[in-house]
């Protein structure tokens, strides 16, 4: 603010909302953040405190076990990492599970809460699925049951409404489960009830149960699978990589491609490839394409600009604000993940003399960079509340910034929200927070930190050695991919009670305990074996893990000791894991360098 005092000195004609020193006999409030004075002496009018700050009778007093309160030390607003909002508190669980802790949100939300709220409604209890990112409901209130779909997706229904004993449809009415209450299941769905009475059937789209006692069989397939028998019921089998149909005569070869795939009809007939498969005909910012024929472009990835008949459109790169960056000497890079997934493209570097980005917009550097150190179009230190990210300062109150991270004190964002980790050692001169599938990284200092491509929630990794790179480790992917076991890839697959998976269509681990995948990745099976990590079929090992060997279709302890496959394995994966070490390490230092 201005100080309005008589004689103000040189230089201290303006004073921060949090210098409680002051000059001249005005001064501001400690740990303020907004602020007005009028007199000529005396302290400030407080109107809004810092991040972790709360206003009680014109001071601005610390916060109790929270990242933001209001009216109170310990009425939380929202919480630091690690803790999840319930009510006005903050917890480390939800407890019980009447509620489920939500990694996006960072809150507790009741199990019952309506759709647009996070919550399922008329469920009872609860659980939170990592691999699906979203709840998964266990019981019902008062006479509705468990509805699960294909995708993994639960809701309350009535009983009625479902399939019963020799009823065709999609889903059938299960017998009373171990939990003790009854569930409609999808025809598809292996991995609900393990009990083979229970038991879907994989790639099933319409089955009959014909009693109580015994499973359901298959009289239909979904897409993406043929029917390889020669009468009832049917048999179904997955088609090739992203085929959405293929037929039995020609099961190596797609009909048809699942959306944001192409058929290619030359060279490689019959398979199907991302509209933004450059080397294979597609097009790098093409979001959705024709299915067959030459390769047209039909919708385009968020923020390009489309134009062109609507079944061939051109896609031209465009900012939030097209005009906001300065034009061509500007830079439109600052990619922000909302919490549906979209990215936004704000600017990065301003091309208009005098212009910084704040906010992801370019504003007037002298009267709006708010406390910011910026030049020459970028910015390089953020106050306390904003943060640095992709060239501009972001305030933790506002879009786009809380999309990224809520809480940044001293210019550090030390509360990122779940699609983004907190990059460790970071200071307000570093880029504090990144997106969990941002693959390119930042660095700090000698150390460099980098997302997993397609991934939507993760855990930050560790501090990195000098001189070498951390990956995060991604827990849920986004599009209907999946994350492999150590967290370093996502990748599609559409295997059935899959939770993880190694390779596109190659399954790592199944949902249910109960089951394992087969030893080509393809479903997952029922094979409860201790130590077992592949199977051949039902209840007969195909591959052990660590600490285990193989004998007689069932897993052995060796005592601890690693086998030698383990071992050559590990050897394997250390020289790819170095190997890539030193490739990302001579781009950042060198090639990033001279650019």
């Amino acid at each position: 603010f201005q100080t309005h005092a008589a004689s103000p000195t040189l230089g201290s004609e303006c004073i921060l909302c949090s210098d409680a020193t002051g000059a001249n006999g005005v001064t501001g409030v400690a740990n303020c953040n907004k602020c007005t004075h009028t007199g000529t002496a005396g302290a400030a009018t407080c109107s809004a405190c810092q991040e972790g700050y709360f206003l009680d009778s014109g001071a601005c007093k610390v916060c109790t076990g929270c990242a933001t309160c209001e009216t109170a030390a310990d009425r939380c607003t929202s919480c630091p990492e690690g803790k999840y909002l319930k009510g006005n508190t903050c917890a480390e669980n939800c407890g019980g599970n009447t509620y489920y802790p939500d990694p996006v949100s960072r809150k507790c939300i009741p199990c019952g809460a309506a759709a647009n709220e996070g919550g399922i409604e008329a469920c009872a209890t609860c659980e939170y699925d990592s691999t699906k990112g979203k709840p998964k409901c266990l019981t019902c209130t008062s006479s509705k049951i468990v509805k699960t779909e294909a995708d993994g997706t639960t809701s309350c229904i009535e009983s009625s409404t479902c399939p019963a004993n020799g009823q065709s449809g999609d889903y059938f009415l299960s017998d009373t489960l171990t939990s003790g209450s009854k569930k409609c299941i999808a025809c598809s769905d292996t991995a609900t009830d393990t009990e083979n009475k229970n038991q879907g059937i994989a790639g099933c789209k319409t089955c009959t149960k014909a009693d109580s006692a015994t499973q359901a069989t298959c009289s239909a397939c979904l897409d993406g699978y043929y029917d390889s028998g020669s009468g009832s019921p049917a048999t179904c089998v997955a088609c090739g990589a992203h085929c959405a149909t293929c037929a039995k005569a020609t099961k190596d070869q797609c009909s048809t491609c699942k959306p944001g795939y192409f058929l290619k009809t030359s060279g490689t007939p019959g398979q199907c490839f991302a509209c933004d498969d450059v080397d294979n005909g597609g097009s790098a910012d093409c979001q959705e394409c024709t299915n067959a024929g030459t390769f047209k472009c039909t919708k385009c990835k968020p923020n390009y600009k489309q134009s062109g008949p609507a079944d061939s459109v051109t896609c031209t790169k465009t900012c939030e604000d097209p005009t906001a960056c300065g034009g061509t000497a500007g830079a439109c890079n600052a990619i922000v993940i909302g919490a549906n997934g979209e990215m936004t493209y704000y600017c990065s570097l301003c091309g208009e003399s005098g212009k910084v980005p704040i906010d992801g917009k370019c504003v007037d550097k002298t009267s709006s960079a708010n406390g910011n150190t910026c030049a020459d179009g970028v910015c390089t230190q953020c106050t306390d509340g904003y943060f640095l990210y992709m060239g501009g300062c972001y305030s933790v109150s506002k879009e786009p910034g809380n999309l990224m991270c809520t809480a940044a004190p001293n210019g550090i964002c030390t509360t990122p929200t779940g699609q983004y980790f907190k990059v460790p050692g970071a200071t307000a001169g570093q880029q504090s927070v990144l997106a969990c599938e941002n693959p390119v990284g930042t660095a700090v200092g000698e150390r460099a930190y980098v997302g997993v491509e397609g991934c939507k929630t993760c855990t930050a990794p560790s501090e990195a050695p000098s001189g070498a790179m951390a990956p995060a480790r991604c827990t849920a992917c986004g599009s209907s991919k999946k994350p492999s076991l150590l967290g370093s890839g996502c990748f599609t697959c559409d295997v059935s009670g899959c939770s993880h998976c190694s390779a596109d269509g190659v399954c790592e681990a199944c949902t249910s305990a109960e089951q394992r995948p087969s030893t080509d990745g393809k479903q997952c099976i029922p094979c409860n074996i201790s130590g077992c990590t592949r199977c051949s079929e039902a209840s007969k090992c195909s591959q052990c893990g660590d600490g285990y060997r193989l004998e007689s279709d069932t897993c052995v302890s060796t005592g601890g000791n690693l086998s030698s496959g383990a071992i050559a394995g590990i050897s394997i994966a250390v020289i790819a894991v170095v190997g890539g070490l030193v490739g990302f390490l001579c781009w950042w230092f060198v090639c990033r360098g001279k650019a």
